[in-house]
């Protein structure tokens, strides 16, 4: 097996000397990578997503002694599918620091670990010149820089997957340890990790397997790559057992089989059509070992069929996978600038490699300008209403309860009263129900009565359901028992996302 490396001028013994102008050149590329990547982060840094905060949520439960729980002297329950990151944010809190402080340095960390590891260990795989190309394409992808300051684990399942994937694509397999290790970390961050786990070790082994010569160690290798992270997985769903009764995290049963169709792939396509098309024929010149770098992002494509559109704005759920379709693409992009006469090549190079990294950063609408504006949209918009729903909620007393569909900023800054989730994602129920049609929502939202109900309205003047569950809610009898109280509205042009709060 070999792998299709862009042809790269084999320097004579006469030229040997040059052969690391040839390496530092390649690090420059990586070091405009990083700086694009980390001005990209600095242009981002308004952004932080609301579902990051359900995580802080919990972990500031954990560190402040109240355990796993949604509200502090409730009942244990796993509305995060990301534990690790959630006791990363608890330590973090414990000592002081802020939890979405810490979720965020480590985002941008990971995604500038994944531009410098992309080149050094992409050159084994895929060459100089696409590893140097790959590098580019990755850090300058304002997508991924957004999801670096977004305060999820987004990033973290990147570097995760990028470093084992990359291990096990070598020629010579790698170290299955190394990779082992990096695989081990995914049932901690996300809960899809070890279906893509199983997917590389059956694709890379098993053919391996099947040939006597090579049986031994290729059972070796499965054992290893293979059962690592199922160890791993394995105390994970023994803590979980023991801590919650259940296997499965809440967002699993209420998200998968809940979305329309590929409406998740699609908005990915949507967004990096380009890359995607060069990592298809990326792929097709690749050969050997080298073709599992398309195994991850295959593996998302499929598990995002049915899955609900959550969010997914710029393609967080595809995220994971950026560093290896760009290493595909620029297997495709390197082997172009490979055909061109060698007097051309240099300048040829300088010129396909700097197209390539523009049109990730100029196409819309993955574009700096379009996730920039999205960004500052949502932060005035959304966020500002929430924001500006926490401050009427703090006039109240403080043992006042409330429900809310968007249960991230405002409750874990509503400074310790009682909330309930009117998608019951943080409610032990959801374990027993499986996903509760939305009516069954509404009803048992009004009976749990809390004190005020904040529902998001399209109109300020009029209540239009932002979401079914929500016009459920104000359609329901109970609704009778509440009267409106303060409408709480964001900033910007054409907002239509308007915060209702209805007192009992």
């Amino acid at each position: 097996m070999r792998t299709i490396s862009v042809p790269v001028e084999t320097p004579s013994p006469a030229r040997q000397r040059s052969r690391p102008v040839w390496r530092d050149a390649g690090w420059a590329v990586v070091a405009l990578a990083g700086l694009v990547y980390l001005t990209l982060c600095w242009l981002l840094r308004g952004f932080l997503t609301d579902d990051a905060w359900i995580s802080v949520r919990y972990a500031e439960n954990l560190a402040a002694g109240e355990g796993f729980v949604w509200n502090p002297g409730g009942p244990r329950v796993e509305g995060f599918s990301n534990p690790l990151l959630v006791g990363i944010e608890a330590l973090a809190d414990a000592a002081g620091w802020s939890a979405t402080g810490a979720a965020r340095l480590l985002g941008v960390v990971s995604g500038l670990a994944c531009v410098a590891l992309v080149y050094v260990m992409g050159r084994p795989v895929v060459g100089e010149l696409a590893a140097r190309i790959a590098a580019l394409l990755t850090g300058c992808s304002a997508p991924f820089a957004l999801w670096a300051v977004g305060g999820l684990e987004t990033l973290l399942v990147a570097l995760a997957l990028t470093v084992g994937t990359l291990e096990v694509a070598r020629r010579d397999g790698g170290g299955a340890l190394r990779a082992a290790a990096a695989f081990a970390l995914l049932p901690w961050l996300r809960p899809e990790g070890l279906a893509v786990v199983a997917a590389v070790v059956a694709l890379g082994e098993v053919p391996g397997v099947l040939r006597a010569a090579t049986r031994r160690r290729a059972l070796v290798r499965a054992s290893l790559l293979g059962g690592v992270p199922l160890a791993s997985q394995l105390v994970l769903e023994g803590l979980r057992l023991g801590l919650y009764g259940h296997l499965l995290p809440n967002s699993v049963l209420y998200k998968s089989g809940a979305g329309d169709g590929t409406t998740v792939l699609t908005k990915f396509l949507d967004q990096a059509l380009v890359p995607t098309i060069l990592a298809v024929v990326g792929v097709v010149l690749l050969t050997g070992r080298a073709r599992l770098l398309a195994v991850p992002p295959v593996v998302y494509a499929l598990g995002s069929i049915g899955t609900l559109d959550s969010a997914n704005a710029y393609s967080r759920f595809f995220m994971p996978v950026w560093p290896l379709i760009a290493l595909l693409a620029a297997v495709a992009v390197g082997y172009l600038v490979g055909r061109l006469p060698r007097r051309h090549r240099t300048l040829g190079t300088l010129a396909v490699a700097g197209t390539a990294g523009l049109v990730v950063l100029a196409l819309p609408p993955g574009d700096v300008v379009s996730v920039h504006g999205t960004q500052q949209r949502y932060m005035d918009c959304r966020v500002g209403a929430r924001e500006a729903a926490l401050d009427w909620l703090r006039t109240t007393p403080p043992d006042t309860s409330f429900a809310i569909s968007d249960a991230g900023l405002v409750p874990a800054r509503a400074e310790g009263r009682f909330v309930v989730d009117n998608f019951f994602l943080n409610e032990p129920l959801i374990q027993e129900t499986g996903r509760i049609p939305f009516r069954e929502r509404a009803d048992l939202v009004h009976r749990r009565a809390p004190d005020v109900l904040v529902l998001s309205s399209r109109d300020a003047g009029r209540f239009v359901g932002y979401y079914p569950t929500e016009q459920a809610i104000h359609d329901h009898p109970g609704m009778s028992r509440y009267e409106l109280a303060h409408v709480a509205s964001g900033s910007g042009s054409g907002c239509t996302y308007h915060l209702m709060l209805f007192r009992r």
